[in-house]
């Protein structure tokens, strides 16, 4: 395989066992919602782990604890969690439905930041 081939966009998405067949489902099965919540608690736990270590946060996690330094009134968690809420709510005049992914991304890491 050449450079060239080796860099060419896949023409499909891979898929593995724990793969919803529905991308865009309210329910996926089970396995699919156990390695969701798994990898969202731990991208949380993560992040929350660089917060306290100070050595750096991503650049979602500096934009929420700015504004929660700024309002004061905010958890840095509770403040991800209104910058993931007022993003989805940007989406409405695009007609972009969020997923079940997506709502708990915004869910699962902002109570794993705040505890």
């Amino acid at each position: 395989m050449g450079l060239v081939e080796f860099l060419r966009p896949a023409k499909k998405v891979p898929t593995v066992w724990w793969s919803s067949p529905e991308p865009m489902t309210i329910r996926p099965k089970w396995p699919t919602m156990a390695i969701l919540v798994i990898g969202e608690f731990l991208f949380g736990l993560g992040d929350s782990l660089l917060i306290a270590a100070g050595i750096g946060n991503t650049p979602w996690t500096v934009l929420a604890e700015g504004i929660a330094i700024y309002a004061g009134i905010w958890t840095i968690g509770e403040a991800t969690f209104l910058v993931s809420a007022a993003v989805m709510l940007l989406w409405i005049p695009i007609k972009e439905i969020p997923g079940i992914g997506t709502i708990l991304n915004a869910i699962i890491i902002a109570l794993t930041i705040h505890v």
